[in-house]
């Protein structure tokens, strides 16, 4: 099912619920099927409760166990990180080695100072997986009986403009210093914007698809500027690293002009106007 509100939910809360029992469920049975590779499965569970932490930020003021339900969603995708966190340097390693012409065994050395003993790498990865099944059946039954002390627009007004006036300050903090972790940080909030409009999209497709996409194609660009970011950084203390760094700075620089541009015009609108708008395109879908 979409990832979106739909027309025939009766209530804010009833879409709510619905919408997260769907990710919560999806979870559920690629664990039991496990027909996907190790490395996807995992993927699609972080994205999923990426998603439930999108949609319960879009409630959050009128949601009273917000903070415990988002803890236990960060809890739960930081111990899955853990299956994966070596790989994303490794992969963006290997895309500049493939262009850098290293010589094979200085890149061999420095693609295994990369990867070597990853901090909290877990000894059994079932046992992991295991863990995340127990803890979604847990988000399942509590989720079940959420409530929240709005309906309408009213229950999404606060949550919506919270996170877009945040996506303006994650930016302005990247601009001034452009760190790995600023710009995790101002990806996570454009990420949480996308979901947003995601969710919101049937108000009016024609104008909420656009915007979603801009704002899916502005966190993929800062996604890989990131990892481009976390490489450098992991490469800095290592001998005969110059050349990938370099190599890494340029693309890095690429990819947040491509990426300044388009939150220049993505993000340029203030939080009121925003919110004004997009209530008056979800009552004329109530209509």
């Amino acid at each position: 099912m979409a990832y979106r509100f739909q027309s025939s939910d009766k209530t804010v809360q009833k879409a709510l619920r619905r919408i997260a029992l769907d990710r919560i469920d999806t979870s559920l049975s690629a664990l039991a099927k496990r027909e996907l590779p190790r490395a996807a499965l995992v993927h699609e569970l972080r994205k999923n409760i990426k998603k439930l932490r999108g949609l319960i930020r879009l409630v959050r003021p009128v949601f009273p166990e917000y903070r415990d339900e988002n803890a236990a969603f960060r809890d739960a995708g930081r111990a899955l990180s853990t299956l994966r966190d070596s790989d994303v340097l490794a992969a963006t390693f290997d895309k500049l080695a493939q262009t850098a012409e290293l010589d094979a065994a200085l890149r061999d050395r420095l693609r295994g100072a990369l990867v070597s003993g990853p901090a909290g790498m877990p000894p059994d990865p079932d046992a992991a997986l295991a863990a995340h099944h127990e803890a979604l059946e847990r988000f399942r039954r509590r989720a079940r009986g959420w409530k929240i002390k709005e309906d309408g627009f009213d229950a999404l007004e606060g949550g919506l403009g919270e996170t877009w006036a945040r996506a303006h300050q994650t930016m302005k903090a990247a601009s001034r210093e452009p760190t790995g972790l600023a710009l995790h940080e101002w990806r996570k909030r454009v990420k949480d914007h996308w979901y947003h409009a995601r969710l919101l999209t049937p108000i009016w497709p024609e104008m909420m698809d656009v915007h979603a996409d801009a704002a899916g194609t502005l966190g993929e660009a800062l996604g890989d500027a990131r990892d481009l970011a976390l490489l450098c950084e992991a490469l800095t203390p290592l001998e005969d690293a110059d050349d990938v760094i370099s190599l890494a700075r340029l693309r890095e620089d690429r990819l947040l002009t491509d990426a300044r541009y388009i939150a220049r015009r993505l993000l340029s609108e203030h939080t009121d106007s925003l919110t004004d708008r997009w209530r008056g395109w979800w009552k004329e879908w109530h209509k």
